[in-house]
């Protein structure tokens, strides 16, 4: 069978199956396989070897089985760098990189407030660390703390900062959002974080592939807004002042959000940035 006719054949069985992206998620796979990039499937048929062949295999009977294709693989590309990713840690998503384009947004017009020149950061609910080693790695001079509740994110996080160089940058912390980290109060520039945001009446409603991530960095209790009201209660306090504070939103939740922000009464020039599909995706706030 050529590689062509082999991703018609599988892309099929993905569709008989219900998997949206068919196509594009069997060319994910023998690419994978493969290591070529998605063109070289197309200019050149090539010969798998038997191990190959029985990879492939074993991927495509994970992914029918309803495995995400994250896991399957084993990575994502996220902001153009490469992201391991592994079952019980959050799989980051692409409309999360709206929220790294308005951080390095921002600090175009953004003054440091800091003798050394270097931005200050903390990312809340890192998981893999996807959003702190893209924010070192198109920034020139920033230091990160990168902080989850989970032990199998923190041990993520540290090895994809290492696959992608930026060990030195990021200190990746175990905590509670804030706790722990009263050392660090008034010191940091940018706040940002990816919290949980499902509301948790709507937990056993979602799809099975979304299911696979732990029901800890989904779960954003009553009306999936505790962990905003819990972060912009204490952000005042780490951040310096004309610090900002960027979350990344679930949709319908956007007005809610911005009320917790007016309500704490230090924050300012809030806004929101939308998605592609005209989501309201990110809201940011200055601190007084």
């Amino acid at each position: 069978m050529s590689t062509l006719e082999l991703i018609k054949y599988i892309s099929k069985e993905f569709s008989d199956k219900g998997i949206d992206s068919s196509n594009v998620e069997a060319e994910a796979i023998v690419q994978d396989v493969l290591g070529c990039n998605r063109i070289a499937l197309y200019l050149e048929d090539i010969i798998l070897s038997n191990n190959q062949s029985l990879s492939i295999e074993k991927m495509v009977e994970r992914r029918l089985s309803g495995e995400p294709l994250q896991h399957v693989i084993g990575k994502v590309i996220f902001y153009g760098n490469e992201i391991c990713v592994k079952k019980g840690v959050f799989i980051p998503r692409p409309e999360t990189e709206i929220l790294v384009d308005e951080v390095i947004e921002c600090l175009k017009n953004y003054e440091i407030r800091d003798t050394s020149n270097e931005i200050r950061i903390l990312d809340l609910c890192t998981g893999s660390g996807n959003i702190a080693i893209s924010l070192t790695k198109a920034l020139n001079a920033c230091k990160i703390i990168a902080s989850d509740i989970s032990d199998a994110a923190i041990k993520l996080g540290k090895h994809n900062a290492k696959l992608n160089s930026v060990s030195e940058e990021i200190d990746f912390i175990k905590a509670d959002l804030f706790d722990v980290l009263s050392k660090y109060k008034g010191s940091f520039d940018f706040i940002v974080s990816n919290p949980p945001y499902i509301d948790n009446k709507h937990l056993e409603k979602l799809p099975d592939e979304v299911k696979c991530d732990p029901i800890a960095a989904l779960d954003g209790g009553v009306g999936g807004l505790d962990f905003y009201r819990r972060i912009i209660n204490n952000a005042e306090l780490f951040l310096k002042s004309q610090g900002h504070i960027f979350l990344e939103l679930a949709d319908g939740i956007s007005k809610d959000v911005s009320s917790l922000f007016r309500n704490a009464n230090n924050f300012s020039d809030i806004k929101i940035a939308k998605d592609l599909n005209g989501i309201d995706r990110v809201i940011s706030a200055k601190r007084i």
